[in-house]
């Protein structure tokens, strides 16, 4: 797909994404965004991705001038002087002329033509590897949100909870059936609990200011993410991946910085290679303005340097181009190599945390039911409250414990999915 085809699409999916309800908001924020909705307006505001549209368009338009330097260029001139001497009367000079010339054979210059197009090559790359990267930071910033948002939730339940045990003491307390310890401790874990929501508010405030500025919103608005939190699924042949790496954004801008380098050492050959220039013009020349004397030149130039930048200035500017490549060969051989393993590394990590995020869920329901039965077995004289505690406490952390391998697995897959290149808009 060329950067072009690029654009379109993403404009296409930005304007679709913003329903027509959310674009008359407030600065054209939704209060309840969707994982669509942040993507349109990143792509539209996010300071560095328009930073490396301006860059993809300077190269661009350093590639177009630079290919000035084959075409044909053409001067006029007029000129006028007076001179005059002793013994000798002032005379009066006007000339006009029209000039040309063409470059017919410079491998110095096609080459620097060349190295000019696989900058602007290299940028369109650059632009798709920036879009992973700010991918991955508003899909880690607008999970954080929904994380944010559920934990507030947990922290509430965790708080009926709390409140709900320590009445519940207080009564077997006031009845003479508890001590006064447990008393006082149930009523701890309530006002500890109250200090545990306090910090989830703030927290979705913060969560929130992320996501913001990672869209590259500057006003605060008081958004939520739309969406829970859910144990993501992924599919990965790992035994691909080597045949994947080649289409990878990252890959492709070193495989375009190679290219360059290649061109700098055709360059530096080209050092010693001759030059053939073709000029003609017209003048007209006489003591007065508007001549009618007319002269015409037309003529070719072969220049083959010699020493034209120093006796060794070819061997060692041709040995420096030829370490560089050689560098840039080695650097792209450990980005493939560093990347395939990066990448599997990270999927088998995704595996992990899934399963683990799985089999939490698994105990998080076990734990519900084990609290609601063990509530019934205390106030029948059945258990003690250290058993309703240790019961209690596991449901809260199986609570809490099951939102946070959650969030990892989203978060693993996040990467898996910035390592591949995933970009905005895909």
């Amino acid at each position: 797909m060329t950067i072009k085809k690029l654009f379109l699409t993403l404009a296409a999916a930005a304007s679709a994404a913003v329903p027509a309800a959310a674009q008359t908001a407030a600065g054209g924020i939704p209060s309840e965004l969707t994982w669509e909705d942040c993507a349109a307006i990143a792509l539209r505001n996010n300071p560095a991705l328009s930073a490396q549209r301006r860059t993809i368009e300077q190269a661009k338009y350093s590639y177009l001038a630079g290919l000035n330097s084959v075409y044909p260029q053409l001067g006029l001139s007029h000129s006028f002087s007076r001179s005059g001497g002793q013994g000798a009367s002032p005379s009066d000079r006007w000339s006009a002329g029209i000039s040309a010339s063409e470059t017919l054979f410079n491998l110095k210059t096609y080459s620097s033509i060349r190295s000019s197009k696989l900058g602007f090559e290299k940028a369109e790359e650059d632009y798709l590897n920036q879009s992973a990267a700010l991918r991955q930071t508003l899909a880690n910033a607008f999970l954080a949100l929904i994380y944010a948002q559920e934990n507030l939730k947990a922290q509430t339940r965790i708080l009926e909870i709390r409140e709900q045990n320590a009445k519940l003491i207080k009564l077997k307390y006031d009845s003479g059936m508890e001590s006064r310890g447990n008393m006082m401790y149930s009523a701890a874990l309530a006002e500890q609990a109250k200090a545990d929501l306090a910090k989830a508010g703030r927290s979705v405030e913060m969560a929130r200011r992320d996501l913001l500025a990672a869209m590259g919103t500057a006003d605060y608005s008081p958004v939520t993410a739309k969406g829970t939190l859910e144990i993501p699924d992924m599919r990965l042949d790992t035994a691909g991946i080597r045949a994947r790496l080649d289409g990878i954004p990252q890959v492709r801008s070193q495989e375009k910085s190679l290219e360059t380098l290649k061109e700098r050492m055709l360059s530096a050959k080209f050092d010693a290679a001759p030059t053939l220039t073709a000029t003609q013009g017209v003048g007209w020349s006489a003591g007065h303005e508007f001549p009618g004397s007319r002269s015409w030149s037309f003529g070719f130039s072969l220049n083959l340097p010699i020493f034209s930048n120093g006796p060794t200035y070819y061997a060692e500017n041709t040995r420096a181009a030829s370490a560089a490549l050689k560098a840039g060969e080695d650097t792209l051989r450990s980005l493939k190599l560093s990347l395939e393993n990066n990448i599997v590394t990270s999927y088998y990590g995704f595996l992990n945390a899934r399963d683990t995020a799985g089999s939490i869920a698994a105990v998080f329901g076990a734990n519900e039911e084990r609290y609601k039965e063990s509530q019934i077995q205390y106030m029948a004289g059945q258990i003690s409250y250290i058993d309703l505690e240790n019961i209690e406490q596991s449901l809260v952390d199986s609570q809490l414990n099951q939102l946070n391998f959650k969030k990892n697995a989203n978060s693993a897959k996040i990467a898996v999915e910035n390592l591949l290149g995933v970009g905005l808009g895909q």
